[in-house]
């Protein structure tokens, strides 16, 4: 099988858990993988990252020598010109010298996979066409909706485009070259096993980062507005908004409420089974930036929890009225109405959704099944 390099923009990262699953379940299937970090992070307590960790490089450790060699391959590739002299993203001379670190450490490799549409996969092209290999590249979020630098540029000059939704699919298919599919982030769903509900929480969970294009203030607007002094929110989750929003939840009087900071992945896995739901009151930001696929609601899924979430992007596809509830974006009252429709639910028909919303994830979006979706496309290259 084929042999990967993956080009990432940061490393690791551990909101980005995507990227480590994908790169585990490809390797799980026979592809050797080499993962190219264009910057390095303090690592995070995490196994799976760790392991990455051991075996990532950087473009930055290559020598002189390597890198005029790599150099001389240029002026003989037209397309790599084209490609270099029509974006505007980067200076033609910074991309190019990056793109040249990246064929060296790439150097074996049979193909380049990029994560995010920004100069990651600028460089990715750059590199491929420098070692005549294919490559593909992953379109997320704020990447291809609040800062899409040279998108359709890069979608003409790829061999494959991955949208991770519909939506996004859509949006690319007129503008690629080559071929452009849809592989939404998958799951291990076997590390969110489903647990017996606990007897008497009447708690929900939102989980995020503390962003505008996440919602949370339409949350605490709605739990202000049920005023059920019994119903718990508890919010895991970090950022710029923290402080403004604990005082929003404060000035409504909301005493359920509770900030609990940023948690690792196997949080939700051990604790999840406490809560009645997972809220998702995603909303699109000012700047464009949107969710278009969380992992953090198929994980939920998986535990067998029903999901609450907003009309949007990847959202649609996941939740429906059988595994939990859509409310429009940016719509306390529609929210509201979904919450208490919840509460008024029997714990029979809690459950049911929980277990429809399992076997939705186990279906649609496991992790073993989106990798051998993108194993088939890059072989078939």
């Amino acid at each position: 099988m084929k042999s990967i390099a993956y080009v990432i923009p940061s490393f690791p990262v551990l909101s980005e858990t995507f990227v480590v699953n994908e790169m585990t379940a490809m390797a799980e299937l026979g592809h050797k993988i080499l993962p190219i970090a264009l910057e390095t992070r303090p690592e995070v307590d995490n196994e799976l990252h760790r392991h990455w960790v051991r075996h990532m490089v950087t473009p930055w450790n290559v020598s002189k020598l390597s890198l005029a060699k790599m150099l001389m391959r240029a002026p003989f590739n037209p397309e790599l010109w084209r490609f270099l002299a029509s974006q505007s993203g980067f200076s033609a001379r910074g991309l190019l010298l990056l793109g040249v670190r990246i064929a060296v450490q790439a150097k074996g490799c049979d193909h380049i996979h990029a994560h995010f549409a920004q100069h990651s996969a600028a460089a990715a092209i750059v590199a491929a066409r420098l070692l005549g290999i294919t490559v593909s590249f992953v379109g997320h979020g704020a990447d291809v909706y609040r800062a899409p630098a040279d998108l359709e540029l890069k979608l003409r000059h790829s061999d494959l485009s991955i949208a991770v939704c519909r939506e996004m699919r859509e949006m690319f298919s007129p503008h690629c070259k080559g071929i452009t599919a849809l592989v939404p982030c998958g799951i291990d769903t076997n590390k969110f096993s489903r647990q017996a509900p606990s007897e008497g929480d009447k708690r929900l969970l939102f989980v995020g980062r503390l962003v505008e294009k996440k919602g949370l203030d339409t949350l605490l607007m709605a739990m202000a507005l049920l005023g059920d002094p019994e119903l718990e929110l508890d919010i895991v989750g970090d950022g710029p908004l923290k402080q403004q929003w604990q005082t929003l939840a404060k000035a409504m009087g909301l005493t359920g409420v509770r900030f609990l900071g940023a948690r690792p992945q196997s949080w939700l896995a051990s604790e999840g089974s406490h809560y009645l739901a997972m809220v998702a009151p995603y909303r699109v930001a000012k700047d464009g930036d949107r969710d278009t696929g969380p992992l953090i609601c198929k994980e939920a899924m998986a535990m067998g929890l029903p999901v609450i979430a907003s009309s949007l992007m990847g959202l649609k596809e996941l939740v429906s009225s059988r595994t939990g509830f859509r409310v429009r974006p940016d719509d306390p009252q529609s929210l509201k109405r979904a919450i208490r429709a919840l509460l008024a639910m029997p714990e029979a028909e809690r459950q049911k959704l929980g277990l429809k919303g399992r076997e939705r994830v186990r279906r649609h979006y496991e992790l073993k099944l989106q990798a051998r979706r993108l194993s088939s496309l890059v072989e078939a290259l």
